[in-house]
């Protein structure tokens, strides 16, 4: 009996055993000798068996990991100062994924996502809903755009716009482009908002919007704008002499016109009625005798451009009917030839030595005569909107890059004749706002466990690369990484370890590092960064990218994506200071402004205003050091921060600027 009884109990262990390898693919998990059989124990293997493609040993591991430690989380501890990355959920998910078991697959990711995010969770979780969305074979309606900012048609000036929206699809939507630039996010979304700055083009221009869905169905918005950034043109047609009753007079006639509208049109500051909107012709005669000089238009369009015109009109009067004229080369009953060989006049309120500039635009003025008709005005190569006159006044907004500026204008008359003048605007920025003193950054080697890759060297230089560009960050040159690696006699290898990476930080005088970790095998490729305080040694952000393809297209791709995220977690806004308490200052920048706690500021005082001695132009304001401070505390309104000089604080006082670094 029993024996009966224990061989009933040998035949039992043993089909449970046999069932158990048939479940696991033939392999027997061995949980004991060195395996401790923590969470950390069960999740390592875990990575491991899915490694190798052994979904079924993967997924036992790591639901065994997910039940006794549940959460996904950055930074996990497991013993003593041990940390590692740990995405339970997630990567059940993705063994869920190639089991083929796709609604729990995505309830995991979903879950991952919902407790800590990460690329390669948004990744499997968007191939995941597709594969559902095949499965179901709906018709699905491509995605609906909606811009809400800039509105149709309507007009700008500026340089650049803040283009705002959503857009919406039951097939989640997937991709964003604005005028070509990829809008940047990981998760696909049946709703996704977007808002993104852009340059702007001369000219009409139109803002298009591009979305598509995870099933590649495609869906176009497009807004039309109008682009002036030029004021009023203010055409003379003639000035002749009269003589009224007695009186001396002078008769002016002209146009003004604008291809955005007229909006305010005074003569020696008296309003006049404007009989149309884009054209106003004038025919107006005055007093010679009263007259001021000089004699004042000023023309106003609907974006508040503004032309000024002054004629001294004794001298104009002159001007205008002692010009060169045309010499006469035959006449034969009644036709005339003439030749015209004097070319249009041309002068500018600028002068070639004028002094340099703080602002970021400028406005050209300038006017232009011929004795005949002014036919064309180019100014850097671009048209000016304007109707024939003896007398031209125009002014033009430009854009000014960081130092020279050259500023080309070409007038033609009505027998092609040709003049050319030109100037130079040397823009200067503000010390605070260079980005020598934005926020320093040293871009350490990566972290993989295996030997330096082609992708790895091809990422580096496209990661240093893209950070380099968006001139975010003060990034400290590579050349003083090898110099301070030699001098400490350390290797790129030892940059792996915090301890050396953060040492060398610090003697590179780098306010932080990025320490970026690869993860490569024959399918995927992950990099995640962290940027890292040299002073604190605190993780102020992580950031991560994931992708299944290793080409040079798509590591560029990854790179600018990565680069793109990081600035994005450390916004570069301004603000002011609200009130202080010796050497704490507090700021109205909040936590809408996306600003986080360790992050610099420096505080500032605009100068005066600096206008032109000659022509009165404003050319900006200096902006004066007062010191730069930590923040320390961020609130919904409002942040504390701590001044690093304490001598700095007196001379401090509200209502001064502040910008991050």
């Amino acid at each position: 009996m029993r024996n009966g009884i224990q061989k009933a109990l040998s035949l039992l262990i043993l089909s449970l055993f046999l069932v158990s390898c048939a479940a696991s693919g033939g392999n027997v998990r061995n949980d004991s000798g060195t395996f401790r059989g923590r969470w950390y124990n069960y999740y390592d293997r875990g990575l491991a068996y899915s490694a190798t493609g052994d979904w079924d040993n993967a997924l036992h591991d790591l639901k065994k990991a997910a039940a006794k430690r549940d959460r996904d989380q950055r930074m996990a501890r497991t013993y003593g100062m041990h940390f590692i990355d740990y995405f339970p959920h997630r990567e059940v998910g993705i063994a869920l994924f190639h089991m083929g078991n796709i609604d729990e697959a995505i309830r995991e990711l979903e879950t991952s996502i919902l407790q800590e995010k990460s690329a390669k969770a948004s990744f499997y979780l968007n191939k995941a809903r597709k594969i559902l969305l095949e499965q179901q074979g709906r018709v699905i309606a491509p995605p609906i755009i909606v811009i809400h900012t800039p509105t149709d048609n309507e007009s700008l000036n500026s340089f650049t716009k803040r283009v705002k929206g959503k857009a919406t699809g039951k097939g989640y939507v997937a991709k964003i482009d604005i005028n070509g630039i990829p809008y940047r996010f990981d998760l696909a979304e049946q709703e996704v908002f977007f808002e993104m700055n852009i340059n702007i083009a001369e000219g009409r221009d139109r803002i298009v919007v591009t979305a598509e869905d995870l099933l590649g169905t495609p869906s176009v918005k497009t807004v039309a704008i109008s682009i002036d950034r030029e004021g009023p043109a203010i055409s003379i047609f003639d000035i002749v002499d009269e003589k009224s009753g007695g009186r001396k007079t002078a008769r002016i006639t002209g146009s003004v016109n604008d291809s955005t509208g007229i909006s305010k049109l005074l003569m020696n500051n008296k309003a006049i009625v404007l009989k149309d909107s884009d054209v106003h012709d004038f025919d107006i005669v005055l007093d010679r005798a009263s007259l001021p000089s000089p004699f004042v238009i000023q023309a106003y369009d609907t974006l508040n451009n503004v032309t000024k015109a002054e004629l001294d009109i004794e001298k104009e009067l002159t001007a205008f009917h002692t010009q060169d004229e045309p010499v006469l080369l035959a006449f034969t009953g009644t036709d005339l030839f003439a030749s015209d060989t004097a070319s249009p006049v041309i002068n500018l309120k600028d002068s070639r030595d004028m002094p340099p500039v703080f602002v970021d635009k400028y406005y050209v003025e300038g006017e232009v005569s011929d004795n005949r008709k002014v036919e064309q005005i180019i100014v850097n190569k671009r048209d000016i909107f304007s109707r024939k006159g003896k007398k031209i006044f125009f002014s033009k907004l430009v854009k000014l890059d960081e130092g020279t500026n050259n500023i080309d204008i070409e007038a033609f008359d009505s027998s092609g004749n040709r003049s050319e003048a030109d100037f130079s605007v040397t823009r200067t920025i503000p010390e605070v706002l260079q980005v020598g003193s934005r926020m320093s950054m040293s871009i350490m080697p990566f972290d993989t466990k295996q030997e330096e890759t082609t992708v790895e060297m091809m990422a580096y230089e496209q990661l240093t690369g893209s950070f380099v560009n968006q001139k975010r960050f003060n990034v400290i040159e590579r050349e003083k990484l090898e110099q301070i690696l030699l001098e400490q006699r350390l290797t790129r290898e030892k940059l792996t370890d915090p301890e050396y990476s953060i040492k060398v930080g610090r003697l590179m005088a780098a306010d932080t590092i990025l320490a970026t970790s690869l993860a490569v095998d024959k399918k995927s490729v992950e990099f995640t960064s962290r940027v890292i305080n040299t002073e604190t040694s605190q993780i102020m952000e992580v950031k991560d990218v994931y992708s299944e393809d290793s080409s040079s297209a798509s590591i560029k791709q990854m790179m600018d994506g990565l680069a793109a995220k990081v600035a994005g977690s450390f916004p570069l806004v301004e603000g002011m200071v609200i009130k202080r308490l010796d050497n704490v200052v507090y700021t109205d920048l909040g936590e809408r402004t996306g600003i986080k706690s360790n992050m610099g500021i420096i505080v500032y005082r605009e100068g005066e205003e600096i206008r032109h001695p000659l022509t009165g132009k404003n050319l900006g304001r200096d902006m004066e050091n007062l010191g730069a401070a930590e923040i320390e505390e961020v609130h919904e309104d409002f942040s504390k921060a701590r001044l690093n000089d304490r001598n700095t604080a007196n001379g401090i006082k509200v209502q001064d600027m502040v910008i991050t670094r």
